[in-house]
């Protein structure tokens, strides 16, 4: 074994995980801007059906404008509502006893493969499933094993437990995909 590491997870770090994923890696930009660029359309093409429908009225315009200002307001406060209902989905999984994320887990890293070891299962892949790797700041290195999910690894808990320049560069030689944020 040539790494070990011991993770405590927190519904802060998962709410990071998917805030970082959505607001600031290049792939959760991509589809965020798309995104809002189909609801803006979407609102558009509303606003004028129902000014070419019901004609250039006051009532028309005015509901056109109200459509516009909304499509306004969304975009104005999209991260906070998107921010807010990942909040309220840990809250409900967490009633329900089914956290997406194990609070604790062990990762072993080996030449050929890493190994996750839960309260409830061991799991062994090949460092082929990783898609790429981020490393955001002097907070989290996320191991992305496919477009939406990944390995949560906190900065602080692995420079607690080993030498992070050497884990950096042994993750880089398996996966050629290292983004740094």
């Amino acid at each position: 074994m040539l790494f070990n590491l011991n993770i405590n997870l927190s519904e802060n770090d998962y709410l990071s995980f998917n805030n970082f994923h959505s607001f600031e890696s290049t792939h959760g930009k991509k589809l965020i801007w798309k995104t809002r660029i189909r609801f803006i359309l979407a609102m558009v093409f509303l606003a004028a059906l129902v000014v070419l429908i019901l004609g250039w009225t006051t009532f028309s315009v005015v509901y056109a404008a109200l459509l516009l200002l909304l499509t306004l307001l969304y975009m104005l406060f999209f991260k906070r509502v998107l921010t807010r209902n990942i909040k309220t989905q840990i809250k409900r999984l967490k009633k329900m006893g089914k956290l997406p994320f194990d609070p604790v887990s062990t990762l072993e890293f080996y030449e050929d493969k890493m190994v996750e070891i839960t309260a409830l299962q061991r799991t062994e892949q090949s460092y082929s499933i990783f898609e790429r790797i981020c490393v955001v700041k002097d907070r989290y290195i996320f191991l992305y094993k496919s477009s939406v999910s990944a390995y949560i690894l906190p900065v602080l808990q692995v420079k607690e437990q080993l030498n992070q320049e050497d884990f950096i560069a042994f993750l880089s030689r398996k996966c050629t995909n290292v983004e740094y944020y």
